[in-house]
């Protein structure tokens, strides 16, 4: 293994609206995930004091210029959480002391808070939607009168992002239609992401796949990506891209989206009691932050692309994870009890999900080998548009243990020539259609020089085949110890002229 003094990570603005939003960190602000509580939370405290739990502008210092950071409900609805003001999209003075003051307008309050964020580096600012009109706003507007005007308010204020969620109109398609239509229209560089009804993915900029419990987010997410991509192809005009929300790798790998909500405050609440989102004693997803620097450095050279059925791959093989409680008193333990509707199994024993083994667009299946226990990951993977491909191994969740099956597993990348690999493997075999490799490259996607790996790899009639140690040596190189993320490469074959 030979370093080089080349970096094969383009330094270009990252086209794929990924963002961080606040929701997640405005349940530990306030130790208690209730959702009063966390609607309460958000403000310029939260987003611009460096103490602990606030400081939220200031994370994921190497890759704010990727993301956007999107502000979580009720940013517009004032500390006394009252839900009549739900959609006013009115920057509220009690939350934001310092951007209101004296501003002229809504719209110059506004930019106050997106040029304060753009300023410390990210790549702009976004808000939550509630998909509904506040009665203290609308008079004698129209709907389309009234979301237009806000509309332009953001285009004048620079906002970028609008995360619109639930409300009395949160499965209305033509409301939703009428939203992306308008910011077409008013605000071009105003990206619009729907939710909650799939059949609004070929008429949105951005779709996301909704809300899952950590412990189970892999099985969840690629269930949910089924329901969502199976029989919806984007429309010309509208983007049609897919969130999978907090799964970085799945995002990179599957020309997907992403919504972060993980942050860098580990452990517990400041209670003392545990993180019920972000469980340390699971994936431990908080201590998981270069994933996202190298899903967004990733979607520099592959950016997310739009839904298209015809592209899709969905295994026929199904594979369930489960989650076994142990502790019915503790929150952490017991908490999407409630939402048993969620999951395949749920009572006081425990949740299961079924889900697809794999996923692939533009792309065939891996062949996967079972791994010494019979088990294989998951696993997800995509020709991009402009050639390169991706592919990810996504870990199992069995009773109260996660992992990822290192297995041997053949993806044919036919003729690309830079391929992104994210995840963990006893071997990876790439079949290509260049005869001619003279060289492999690969790099770290957080880090900043690529390695000539050839010796240590095997190329044979077009076939490359990387062993699965190579990918974590180097795809963990960049990480601190601290940081527990799991591999993520780019390799690029060098042809023979």
């Amino acid at each position: 293994m030979k370093r080089t003094d080349k970096d094969l990570i383009p330094d270009i603005p990252n086209q794929t609206p990924d963002y961080y939003c606040t929701w997640q960190t405005q349940l530990y602000a306030t130790s208690d995930g209730k959702p009063t509580g966390q609607r309460a939370a958000i403000g310029e405290r939260a987003l611009f004091d460096q103490e602990t739990p606030y400081g939220w502008a200031y994370f994921f210092e190497q890759a704010r210029g990727d993301l956007f950071l999107v502000m979580d409900d009720s940013w517009d609805v004032p500390p006394s959480d009252d839900l009549s003001y739900c959609g006013s999209l009115q920057v509220d003075r009690e939350k934001f002391p310092e951007a209101t003051r004296d501003a002229a307008s809504n719209a110059e309050a506004m930019k106050r808070l997106a040029d304060r964020v753009k300023a410390l580096g990210w790549r702009g600012l976004g808000g939550w939607i509630c998909a509904q009109e506040s009665e203290h706003f609308i008079g004698n507007s129209t709907p389309e009168e009234y979301w237009a005007e806000r509309i332009r308010e953001a285009n004048a204020a620079g906002i970028s992002f609008w995360k619109v969620d639930w409300g009395e109109k949160g499965l209305d398609l033509s409301f939703r239609r009428m939203l992306t239509d308008l910011a077409h229209e008013h605000a071009p560089q105003l990206v619009v992401e729907h939710a909650c009804i799939n059949e609004a993915v070929p008429y949105s900029d951005v779709f996301r796949t909704y809300d899952v419990p950590a412990i189970l987010s892999i099985p969840m997410t690629m269930r949910k990506l089924k329901e969502c991509l199976v029989g919806n192809t984007a429309i010309p005009g509208y983007m049609g891209l897919v969130n999978c929300e907090d799964e970085p790798y799945m995002a990179a790998a599957g020309g997907l989206s992403m919504g972060i909500m993980r942050h860098p405050y580990v452990g517990a609440l400041p209670n003392g009691k545990a993180d019920m989102s972000f469980p340390a004693l699971h994936r431990n997803i908080k201590t998981k932050l270069f994933e996202v620097i190298r899903a967004t450095r990733w979607h520099r050279i592959a950016p997310a692309f739009a839904a298209d059925d015809s592209s899709l791959h969905i295994d026929e093989h199904t594979m369930t994870d489960d989650w076994r409680f142990e502790r019915l008193e503790d929150e952490i333990e017991s908490w999407w009890l409630k939402n048993g509707s969620l999951f395949d199994r749920m009572d006081e024993g425990g949740m299961a999900v079924s889900a697809p083994a794999a996923i692939t667009r533009g792309i065939a299946l891996p062949v996967i080998a079972p791994d010494e226990n019979g088990h294989i990951p998951y696993a997800i993977a995509s020709r991009n548009p402009n050639g390169v491909a991706a592919i990810a191994t996504l870990g199992r969740t069995y009773g109260r243990t996660y992992e990822i099956p290192r297995c041997n597993v053949t993806l044919d990348s036919g003729d690309a020539t830079l391929i992104g690999i994210f995840g963990s493997y006893k071997s990876l075999t790439l079949s290509t259609s260049h005869t001619a490799m003279k060289a492999v490259l690969m790099q770290d996607l957080a880090g900043k020089t690529a390695y000539d790996v050839t010796e240590e790899v095997s190329i044979t009639n077009g076939q490359l085949t990387i062993p699965g140690e190579l990918i974590d040596k180097i795809g963990t190189e960049a990480q601190p110890t601290s940081d527990t993320s799991e591999p993520g490469v780019v390799v690029q074959l060098v042809l023979a002229s």
